[in-house]
């Protein structure tokens, strides 16, 4: 789990996890509400899918927090 400042300087925690047929996703809940988002990742196995993460920069985690839909 790493945090993360968006561009209005909110707080988020992102993650990994696992969606339905084991899809890589970035899951993103911001520190002062409940709101959570989520977005897929390129890679086909939790393995990779760290490996993804562990290379993501904080511009790179913006960007993909704007592309992010609700998480349901």
């Amino acid at each position: 789990m790493r945090t993360f400042h968006d561009e209005s300087g909110r707080l988020w925690e992102v993650t990994v996890g696992r969606a339905s047929y084991g899809t890589q996703v970035l899951i993103f809940s911001r520190r002062d509400s409940r709101e959570v988002r989520q977005t897929l990742m390129e890679a086909n196995s939790p393995l990779d899918a760290q490996n993804e993460f562990n290379g993501l920069g904080e511009e790179d985690l913006r960007g993909r927090l704007l592309r992010s839909e609700e998480w349901h």
